[in-house]
């Protein structure tokens, strides 16, 4: 029996216990990972650089991104397996796509946690990921010319694959951004009518991986994802982004040539927060003379934990806002076709107020941090004068002592 003609509870069980099995076995992979593989990505933190990128003081093994891309490939051979219904022409340049440029995305990121290679080396894998894409028709329709659409393409790969890595500077952060984005991805394809397609048990699978890492990665972290995950996840999302956000298939067919409010509104709801993190600490590096590559403390996750947020509640934050993110998200793609300009003022209003409320507290964290590190060298400067009243004390009382010996 195939899938498209089963009664639709019967296709709800049959995602949902995948769901499960694949959130388990995501758990007990990451359990064996902690248990045989505690050395990668830790490699990097000897000479001190990655203290100056994690929040955290601990090192911990960057291994989750394996789960993910296992998981992914496993979805993948789950859709061959399961009674859904092929389409052969544009489904396998899509699928090869797919699969090219999350495992380019994959391998850069192991390369990168293993030996700790320049910006450079990742940008270049990165253009790698873009060139795959458009070679197979993969690409953002904003303007209808191909020399300009492939240029947005390649600015928006790049520049997701970058901010999702950003964006792990904290527990959970990144994982629960994600999964959101990919929550948002699977409420788009439900929308479209098409939920038995390729792409539905495959963000499933890339959810649940998400899900069983955060059991390990929620603060405190037992693992982190490294490059290795967030340049997955990057290529990802990005391509999904491209399919399902930018290229929104309304009613089964996908935007191929006119630009609409919505496929613009769409994006920016989803990956609101990475596009804010990157953007604003990009630009404060630029201005303090720094690489925006360069890893430090100084992203807007840090600066709310210098407002007082435990690291938890920063993260609960950052995902109760991508989950209303998600739910503006399904409020525009329900009402795809009576959009009206007045609804695009009231998300646009809503994504400037996020971004708006995130610089204040960037700003009042930073105000603080400042004035805890000038109270510690203050702190610093008096422990070093009081030393030094001490040390003469000693030395005037050791000669009197001296003098006093007959």
């Amino acid at each position: 029996m195939n899938l498209l003609e089963a009664p639709y509870a019967l296709t709800l069980v049959i995602y949902l216990l995948f769901f499960v099995i694949a959130t388990g076995f995501t758990i007990v992979m990451n359990h064996l990972l902690l248990k045989f593989l505690k050395d990668i990505g830790v490699r990097n933190r000897q000479n001190g650089h990655d203290n100056l990128v994690r929040w955290a003081a601990q090192t911990k093994p960057s291994i989750g991104g394996f789960s993910f891309f296992t998981l992914f490939l496993l979805a993948v051979c789950s859709y061959f397996i399961l009674p859904f219904q092929v389409e052969v022409a544009v489904f396998n340049r899509e699928l090869f796509a797919l699969i090219a440029s999350v495992t380019l995305g994959f391998l850069i990121g192991l390369i990168d946690d293993s030996y700790n290679t320049p910006p450079l080396f990742k940008f270049v894998g990165q253009l790698g990921c873009t060139a795959i894409m458009l070679s197979m028709g993969v690409m953002i329709h904003l303007t209808g010319i191909v020399f300009l659409d492939a240029l947005f393409t390649t600015l928006w790969v790049v520049g997701v694959m970058n901010s999702i890595n950003m964006l792990d500077n904290m527990d959970g952060i990144t994982a629960s951004v994600s999964a959101c984005i990919s929550l948002a991805v699977l409420g788009l394809i439900y929308t479209t009518g098409n939920f038995n397609d390729f792409y539905t048990i495959t963000t499933l699978g890339v959810l649940a991986s998400l899900i069983g890492f955060l059991y390990f990665n929620w603060h405190p972290a037992k693992m982190y994802m490294g490059d290795t995950g967030s340049q997955f996840l990057g290529a990802f999302l990005a391509f999904v982004g491209i399919v399902f956000m930018w290229n929104f298939p309304w009613q089964g067919e996908p935007i191929t040539s006119n630009f609409s409010i919505q496929a613009f509104l769409i994006p920016m709801l989803a990956f609101l927060l990475p596009i804010i993190d990157t953007t604003t600490v990009s630009v404060y590096r630029l201005k303090r003379g720094q690489s925006p590559f360069m890893g430090g403390r100084d992203h807007t996750t840090h600066h709310l934990a210098y407002c007082g947020f435990k690291d938890a509640q920063v993260t609960s934050i950052f995902a109760g806002l991508s989950l209303v993110s998600v739910a503006i998200i399904a409020w525009i793609s329900l009402n795809y076709e009576n959009w009206t300009l007045l609804k695009s003022i009231l998300t646009i209003v809503y994504c400037v107020s996020i971004y708006a409320g995130i610089l204040w507290m960037y700003e009042k964290g930073k105000k603080r941090q400042q004035e805890i590190a000038s109270k510690q060298e203050e702190l610093e400067t008096n422990i070093g004068k009081n030393k030094g009243k001490v040390h003469n004390i000693n030395t005037s009382t050791s000669k009197k002592s001296k003098k006093i010996k007959p």
